[in-house]
């Protein structure tokens, strides 16, 4: 993302309920009209998605343009902007925080009488090279379903199946596993939400024998222990002279004090940097650009081209516009100031010339993309990890807009990075890409889970830590 700061609003997860209609139908179908021809016009990533995956998502915004007809509150009509909105698979398009003070009260008001689609009506998993292993369920006190169980079907459908043909209606996060070649996701919706059915079930298989779960009365049976997931940190390890930065979110206020623990360490013999933004969610870039400046003895260059379906949206800010063809799409490549990146020193920078490695996993979105865009972009960056499944890269700032009835805001992202980008690879357009891919074994998941120290202390890095203990090997012959 670029410099500005994205705000979104914390979603408020509540039961739907219906409410005395103030929209006429006609309303709604304008509205909704208004949603597509945005979505349609503005957004420049379904080509490519469709090519990935096969979904057509403008096909699937006119097939549930079609459930206003069976609306009978505003409520009901509310579910169907949320399922529009899911079906575009980009956590970029969503309800949004707006100035107008009666869109803001209208979009708030949905989220808390009508949306369903929220962690409350999910179960978590984990995903390991195209399987599905479960958390931990209790029925009140005893376990049912142990960790690192195998999940095979969900009410009775293959677990793939239910991902690629249910799932994907509610949830706007699911990925793409390349590798594998099919949808996947880290969290399955209860179906009772989704299409009609009374039942919510599990097949998993434990000690080797499939067993089925009623899942609506099971609650997550996780352990308690100790986390230091969102402490910011820079530790230096004496024993092999790493410096070690965790970065959990681009939060611009922290900048400063990252910057002054990096400077307290200038003068030190560095071996290595490794840099943690597993499960950074974004924020603003330039935390990572004054982290990066704090660091580097020498300018760091990194080049980023981008394009998109709607030239308007650039309010002139560009140069050298030329028309490009994605997948049968028609969009506009261009440059402007973000293209062509250069990170300078800063005047406290510690003046190291060697190599930062930098850990990513499937938690990353937003800004973190657009480091790992750099990472892809510099030799000088090497990122290590997992890819996350998204469709990521650097973009402009989500634009957003009002629904004219209903008084409803929501944003959509309006530029897709191209940046050596291969027809014939519809992957490099997906920039989730990392250049050393590192995937966990479900022993090293198992002391992960239920570690109790914090999983980015020493102890756990260097005894642990499966994509820092391999930073370690690939780095052993630097001095």
């Amino acid at each position: 993302m670029n410099k500005k700061t994205i705000i979104t609003i914390t979603l408020a997860v509540v039961t739907l309920t219906a409410t005395a209609q103030t929209l006429t139908k006609q309303q709604m179908l304008e509205d909704y009209d208004q949603l597509y021809t945005t979505l349609t016009t503005k957004v420049p990533h379904f080509a490519v998605r469709k090519r990935v995956t096969g979904i057509d998502i403008p096909k699937e915004l006119r097939r549930i343009r079609h459930d206003i007809d069976t609306v009978t509150c505003d409520g009901g009509f509310y579910d169907v902007i949320f399922r529009a909105l899911a079906a575009c698979n980009d956590k970029h398009i969503s309800p949004n925080q707006t100035r107008d003070s009666v869109a803001m009260a209208h979009t708030m008001d949905a989220y808390r009488n009508h949306f369903r689609y929220g962690n409350a009506n999910a179960k978590g998993v984990f995903y390991i090279d195209g399987k599905y292993l479960t958390l931990g369920f209790k029925d009140k006190d005893t376990e049912v379903i142990p960790f690192f169980a195998e999940l095979a079907y969900v009410n009775g459908i293959p677990v793939d199946k239910y991902v690629a043909k249910y799932n994907s209606r509610v949830n706007s996060a699911n990925r793409w596993d390349f590798k594998h070649k099919k949808a996947w996701a880290s969290s399955l919706f209860d179906p009772r939400i989704i299409y009609k059915t009374d039942k919510f079930t599990w097949t998993v298989v434990i000690d080797g024998k499939p067993q089925t779960f009623d899942m609506t009365g099971l609650a997550y049976n996780i352990p308690r222990v100790k986390s230091d997931n969102g402490a910011y940190k820079v530790n230096y390890f004496d024993r092999d002279s790493t410096l070690y930065i965790r970065i959990p979110e681009m939060k611009i206020g922290q900048a400063e004090w990252l910057e002054n623990q990096i400077a307290s360490h200038k003068g030190k013999a560095i071996r290595r940097i490794i840099i943690d933004v597993r499960g950074n969610g974004g924020g603003n870039d330039m935390t990572w650009h004054r982290v990066l400046s704090a660091i580097i003895d020498r300018p760091l260059h990194y080049s980023i081209r981008q394009a998109v379906k709607d030239l308007s949206v650039l309010d002139g800010e560009y140069t050298d516009p030329r028309e490009i063809k994605v997948y049968g799409d028609r969009l506009t490549a261009f440059l402007d100031e973000d293209s062509e990146t250069t990170l300078q020193p800063s005047d406290r920078t510690i003046g190291y010339g060697g190599t930062i490695y930098i850990m990513f996993d499937h938690n990353i979105f937003s800004s973190t993309y657009a480091l790992l865009s750099a990472c892809l972009g510099s030799d000088r960056l090497v990122s290590v990890g997992r890819p996350s499944g998204f469709l990521g890269g650097l973009g402009g700032t989500p634009w957003s807009d009002i629904l004219r009835h209903s008084r409803f805001s929501y944003r959509y992202p309006i530029t897709l990075e191209i940046t050596d980008a291969d027809a014939a690879n519809p992957e490099t357009y997906y920039k989730d890409q990392v250049e050393i891919e590192v995937w966990p074994t479900i022993e090293q998941l198992r002391t992960q889970t239920f570690y109790d120290g914090g999983q980015h202390t020493e102890d756990f890095l260097y005894n642990h830590d499966w994509v820092f203990r391999r930073i370690l090997e690939e780095s052993k012959n630097v001095k």
